[in-house]
């Protein structure tokens, strides 16, 4: 009875060694975070709400740095164009969108999603809004969240 006592002891020992073991292996694995690069085209019909026109991002995301270049068309009109860089430690970086209005953003990781807290000044007012990024449906698609500071709720989507 004692052996049995003292091996069930040992073996308990072992197994919770080893589970601290593979919690501590884990933790310090380091962890990927998804690549944005490439080039994305809005799905307009799957957007919430509905958008028109053709928006193109193209996208440099070596991180911590973060380049997205924009360019935005409406049939014959005149398109707009713009390129912004930014980093992914929250650092703020100022810039001019294709609107012609100034943005100040901060990027930072939350698990495997970019969230973009942005401050637009645009025609005297200040507005705030936050977006996250994230990568799905294995990787062909960018949803784009979008929540400004009235309420107002956005869902852009790009596909590759």
């Amino acid at each position: 009875m004692r052996n049995s006592k003292k091996l069930i002891y040992r073996s308990v020992r072992i197994g919770l060694s080893m589970l601290l073991l593979s919690a501590v292996t884990v933790a310090a694995w380091p962890q990927t975070v998804p690549d944005f690069s490439g080039l994305w085209k809005q799905d307009n019909d799957r957007c919430q709400p509905k958008r028109s026109g053709d928006v193109t991002l193209h996208i440099e995301h070596h991180d911590p740095e973060l380049t997205i270049e924009t360019l935005i068309s409406f049939g014959s009109q005149i398109s707009r164009h713009a390129v912004q860089k930014y980093t992914t430690d929250g650092k703020v970086s100022v810039s001019t969108g294709a609107d012609g209005d100034e943005f100040r953003t901060s990027v930072v990781w939350k698990d495997s999603s970019l969230v973009f807290a942005i401050e637009e000044h645009e025609d005297g007012r200040i507005l705030h809004s936050q977006e996250t990024w994230s990568i799905i449906e294995n990787g062909a698609t960018l949803q784009r969240t979008r929540k400004r500071s009235n309420g107002e709720k956005q869902i852009l989507y790009y596909r590759r």
